[in-house]
């Protein structure tokens, strides 16, 4: 496939057709054992966390992982102490090129798919976009993400 063709693919698909819709979410006063079982019973590695129904921020296994050695009692903390505050966030009409810009931009492995409400819709990962995209694309993406420029 030409690199013309492959961008017409991408922005023929939106954030809504590649997106894993309706993730679970925490708020921000859950526990970070209530988000460790979301993760294992969703197979996922990212929450969204919520404040009154809107992403506040988004909380990652391996923010998980690096907050063991800080806080002894992390299991009992509140997912606020270590999520990510702030939403990278697109509407579910966003065209995968414009996923894939807004990964690349915002350096983030995850992007949230919102409504006009700003109530979550979906996740989108590299996960999600892989099947979807050539090897060469990305390759671009995650090369983007993981070396910034």
């Amino acid at each position: 496939m030409s690199e013309q063709d492959e961008l017409k693919a991408m922005d023929a698909l939106t954030a809504a057709d590649v997106m894993t819709a309706s993730p679970r979410t925490c708020s921000a006063f859950s526990t970070v054992l209530e988000a460790v079982l979301i993760f294992r019973d969703s197979d996922c590695g990212a929450v969204p966390i919520l404040a009154e129904g809107k992403p506040v921020g988004i909380l990652t296994d391996r923010d998980v992982a690096l907050a063991i050695a800080e806080f002894p009692d992390l299991v009992n903390r509140p997912v606020s102490d270590i999520m990510k505050p702030g939403v990278v966030a697109v509407d579910s009409t966003a065209t995968l090129s414009e996923v894939c810009a807004i990964l690349r931009s915002q350096g983030v492995r995850r992007i949230l798919v919102v409504d006009s409400a700003s109530q979550v819709q979906g996740i989108i990962g590299w996960a999600d976009v892989a099947p979807v995209l050539s090897d060469r694309v990305m390759g671009q993406v995650v090369k983007d993400v993981v070396i910034p420029s």
